[in-house]
């Protein structure tokens, strides 16, 4: 009978036969140890996993891309839940002109004028602001924890005050709980960092667009489960208690998704970053090393600023549609909830795209043509943006089409985006940090994009007029792209000029929907390091 591959330890023989006489080898047994790891999927010289097989679950690849955007998801899932729940609560907190439930008994009553519109504003600012901070230390930090202590440590820290936003009484308090809430976000640098550590160049566009992005649709599934489960609760406990007892449903997901990848997923392919350590086979790297690597090029803030049109917008959108929905088209909270989620569903698959078709237009046209499929997605998200601004608000339908045009852009330009990234953070031998920093350019955007709909909406009677300044904001940042240069790689309108790096000689993208056979044989499914 055939021995079954176990991850991380060599198959036994099945026979007495000698093996031929071999040169002494100069290999130490940690490397002789590494040189045995046995993996489901092929893999290329570092162990990254050449393809992505969705329905598959085995150890390491396949496990940790599973866990990694569910995870992910639900960061993402408590990070907006409480966008559809605020009609109730600026009752609540008594930021209506005209009282609080006392006085009020249908959340459509409340007349919210410039200094109610000030607090949500800021409370949305102050929530992307404190996701950039944190993106940009979990960037350095994540190198040396390791992806599955840090993603645990995430979602496990910040259910606290996801579930205790349900405490406030004031707009102070509101506020402070959406800044802390924010830090939640730096999942995704983290989630980034994993996938890439995991699948090789030629899948790693698609791999990292699918986590991303299956990870974003929390923001759109939070839209529809959370306007639903508020309005359960307030049609039971009350307007005033119902969105308070709401968030403690993201925050029970996210404690048991963290214990859950702490326990059964890897690190890296070759296991858990504690055992090697400890076994020699990885080093601690500096911090002010990595800092430097990456903050000091101004070609990794101009990705910065390029995601901050594409993920950055996402994040406004997902703070500010269901409110619009409600206030311009007079939706119900719940049919505003299930509009707003209409953006963010687009994920299940748009963001995957970008990624894929960055890795097909690269095997076929060489890199440069990764910043072109950059440069053509996030265009048309600032264009149908544009136009998104001026649909009137007796043509609902007409709306939504110009929406899910939109949302299929700038989930396209995000995946395209992170596509790019794994290449720079290997030139600079920085991927964390690199990763880390055009992360928090996302939440950088976002602030801004807060600022705009903030100052906007209080000097200007029409809802619409902060979506268009927003999208003639995203074209400028399309400016960006042509300047992302790099001498081994190229740019839009200059080739390489250096051959000592040769990012993408991989095949064409490969990404299967089939279960792998785990038994199959190890020269059918892995090659050693």
């Amino acid at each position: 009978e055939k021995p079954r591959a176990v991850h991380g330890q060599p198959r036994k023989k099945t026979s007495n036969t000698r093996a031929p006489e071999s040169p002494p080898s100069t290999m130490t047994e940690a490397d002789k140890s590494f040189d045995k790891l046995q993996f489901a999927l092929p893999v290329d010289e570092n162990n990254k996993a050449t393809e992505v097989r969705i329905l598959n679950f085995s150890r390491p690849h396949m496990r940790a891309f599973h866990f990694n955007w569910v995870a992910f998801f639900f960061s993402f899932f408590a990070w907006f839940a409480i966008a559809p729940l605020v009609p109730y609560l600026r009752v609540s907190l008594d930021l209506c002109d005209n009282g609080n439930w006392d006085v009020l008994t249908d959340p459509r009553q409340c007349i919210c004028s410039n200094a109610c519109k000030r607090t949500l504003q800021n409370g949305n600012i102050l929530n992307v602001v404190g996701a950039v901070a944190m993106r940009l230390v979990m960037g350095t930090w994540v190198e040396n924890a390791g992806p599955r202590f840090s993603m645990a440590f995430i979602v496990i820290a910040f259910a606290l005050p996801v579930a205790g936003i349900g405490l406030v009484t004031n707009a102070a308090g509101y506020i402070a709980a959406r800044f802390f809430i924010g830090g939640i976000g730096s999942s995704f640098v983290v989630c980034q960092f994993w996938s890439s550590v995991m699948f090789s160049p030629n899948v790693v566009g698609a791999a990292n667009a699918t986590v991303g992005g299956w990870g974003n649709l929390g923001g759109g599934v939070t839209q529809i489960v959370m306007s639903q489960v508020g309005a359960g609760l307030a049609a039971s406990v009350g307007y005033n208690n119902g969105w308070r007892y709401a968030n403690l449903v993201p925050a029970c997901f996210l404690v048991l998704i963290g214990v859950g990848l702490m326990l059964f997923s890897d690190d890296v392919p070759e296991g858990k970053f504690k055992e090697l350590y400890a076994s020699g086979q990885r080093k601690k790297q500096s911090y002010s090393a990595l800092i430097m690597a990456s903050g000091k090029d101004p070609r990794v803030w101009a990705l910065c600023f390029i995601y901050g049109g594409c993920f950055g917008t996402e994040v406004a959108m997902n703070q500010q549609l269901a409110p619009y929905f409600f206030g311009y088209f007079g939706l119900s909270v719940t049919n505003a909830g299930w509009a707003a989620a209409g953006f963010g569903l687009m994920n299940l698959f748009a963001r995957s795209l970008g990624g894929l078709i960055s890795d097909y237009m690269s095997s076929r046209l060489g890199h440069r043509a990764r910043h072109w499929v950059l440069f053509f997605t996030q265009t048309m998200a600032g264009l149908m943006l544009l136009t998104f601004s001026r649909m009137k608000s007796d043509n609902f339908a007409g709306a939504m089409v110009v929406l899910l045009c939109f949302s299929f852009s700038v989930q396209m330009a995000e995946g395209a985006t992170f596509a790019i990234v794994p290449y720079v953070g290997k030139i600079l031998k920085a991927l964390g940090p690199v990763a880390g920093i055009v992360g928090a350019g996302g939440n950088i955007g976002a602030a801004l994009w807060g600022v705009i709909y903030r100052e906007v909406s209080t000097s200007d009677p029409d809802p619409r007029a902060p979506f268009l300044v927003h999208g003639f904001a995203v074209l400028a940042t399309c400016l960006l792209v042509p300047f992302v240069h790099y001498p081994s790689l190229g740019s839009m309108f200059f080739p390489a000029t250096e051959t000592d790096e040769k990012p993408d000689v991989q095949p064409a993208v490969k990404m299967q929907a089939s279960a792998v056979d785990e038994d199959a044989p190890a020269a059918d499914v892995a090659r050693s390091a």
